[in-house]
């Protein structure tokens, strides 16, 4: 084998098998959340304090007041504490100071100014936390709410078993209506199957999240000392921690957290950055502490695996460059030759797509809309994931950056050239050549992920351009 056809087949190994393993180990996980059994708490909820943190910076006032008027909603039925960490400008001071006065006879509210936001919102999650006096604690995002049994139910749970730290509640998206909410929306309730109700029925480990887990305070204060301020993915991080410290983390199918989802592509694509940033900095920097903690060896696989899922976009990008080469060089079709790597894709992308569909629960139709959107604007979101991926590898420091939504995501314009556009231009440029060769397998795959640039293209113009 010389090293043009060596470099055919790394490459048609690095497009597909990744992916095939990923889709394949997914569905599999989507049927095991049939056999899902939530667990129920020997200790009643009795009127404990919780302490609900609010990061802000720059948020609007109106989701302030908003997310304050929900919990007001709650005060007859928990016990709360509300610590709102503002890392604002002085200039914004005033109308926070205002409107926490003007709640302060209904709820048990202060907040905390930052003058400087050292550790960003891990930082400021460590400010709310070492001031907070409840024995539990709960993150809350400003364009999010939940349902009171999350801390009735998630309290009792902790109370009732000394190893757990965390309950984790159901993310549902609120905001739907658009085309990208609903996309998010449909793909979200997968993942949270996969993720969360799989795993519980499994045994395997549970990671929190960033909002919708209440904890043991004593455990986040005195055992862990807070969160790391200098890892993006706090959430993913301090699961590894727990569970290096023998800690579990439990799940509730039945008590939501609603959250707001991205309504325009370039708020998704920041989001999806600093994801894929912050999960390859968490394995590439806790290795060593998933695989000295005391789970199992299955548990230790799935967290490397989970964690390692940004990588495999990259692996994907990197077989097809190598293919797309090796294929022009040699004069040989390597993505025909070796085609049962792509009808073993195939069948495994087929596979997934049932699974979603028969998990889930609602319109048929609807469903498969939805799952075509998410697929085309996932072909596009490998180029953020990609950058974000990259500069994790080579430890550059991503600076966090939240994402907008709602006011600021109707005023917010990416800048410079979109790598998007970059991205289809090579498509392109590499259909240009491997057409007039009667490539066609590869001219196949080539234009699918075309296709899906294209599509995002067309439906979210100005954000790919970056006219606003």
């Amino acid at each position: 084998m010389n090293a043009l056809t060596l470099t055919g087949l790394i490459g048609v190994i690095l497009l597909f098998l990744p992916s095939t393993v990923f889709l394949l180990t997914y569905s599999i996980l989507g049927f095991q959340s049939k056999k899902y059994k939530e667990k129920r708490g020997l200790k009643q909820y009795s009127g404990e304090l919780v302490s609900i943190i609010i990061p802000v910076r720059r948020e609007p006032v109106e989701y302030i007041e908003r997310a304050l008027a929900k919990l007001a909603e709650l005060r007859n039925l928990i016990n709360i504490e509300v610590i709102i960490v503002s890392d604002d400008p002085p200039e914004f001071l005033g109308e926070l100071r205002s409107l926490v006065d003007k709640w302060r006879g209904v709820l048990r509210v202060n907040y905390i100014w930052r003058m400087e936001p050292r550790g960003f919102r891990a930082g400021a999650l460590n400010t709310g936390l070492f001031a907070s006096i409840g024995d539990y604690v709960y993150v809350m995002d400003v364009d999010s709410f939940f349902d009171p049994c999350l801390i009735t139910e998630g309290v009792s749970l902790l109370k009732s078993e000394e190893r757990l730290a965390a309950v984790v509640g159901r993310w549902s998206v609120w905001n739907t209506g658009s085309r990208l909410s609903d996309a998010i929306g449909v793909n979200m309730d997968y993942v949270v199957n996969v993720l969360f109700k799989a795993r519980s029925a499994l045994g395997l480990n549970v990671f929190p999240l960033g909002t919708g887990t209440i904890y043991k305070a004593s455990v986040l204060r005195d055992v862990l000392k807070g969160w790391d301020e200098n890892r993006i993915q706090d959430d993913m991080d301090l699961g590894v921690r727990l569970h290096h410290k023998g800690f579990s983390v439990e799940y509730l199918d039945s008590c939501r957290v609603y959250v707001e989802a991205p309504t325009r592509y370039s708020s998704l694509k920041l989001q999806q950055e600093r994801w894929a940033y912050g999960a390859t900095d968490v394995v590439l920097t806790r290795l060593r502490l998933i695989l000295e903690s005391p789970l199992s060896l299955a548990s230790k696989l799935e967290s490397i695996f989970f964690l390692s899922q940004y990588i495999t976009i990259l692996l994907m990008w990197i077989g097809f460059a190598l293919t797309v080469v090796a294929s022009l060089l040699a004069g040989v079709d390597f993505a025909s030759r070796y085609l049962y790597m792509l009808l073993a894709w195939l069948v495994a992308e087929a596979f997934f797509s049932l699974v979603e569909v028969k998990t889930l629960k609602g319109d048929y139709k609807f469903i498969a809309v939805n799952q075509g959107r998410i697929a085309a604007v996932t072909t596009a979101l490998s180029t953020p994931v990609v950058k974000g991926v990259v500069k994790a590898l080579l430890r550059v420091k991503l600076e966090y950056k939240r994402t907008p939504k709602g006011f600021f995501e109707k005023s917010f314009i990416g800048r410079g050239l979109s790598g998007e556009v970059v991205h289809t231009a090579l498509l392109a440029a590499a259909l240009t050549l491997i057409l007039p060769r009667r490539y066609t397998v590869l001219a196949l795959v080539t234009s699918m992920y075309l296709a899906g640039l294209v599509y995002t293209l067309i439906r979210w113009p100005k954000d790919i351009l970056g006219l606003g």
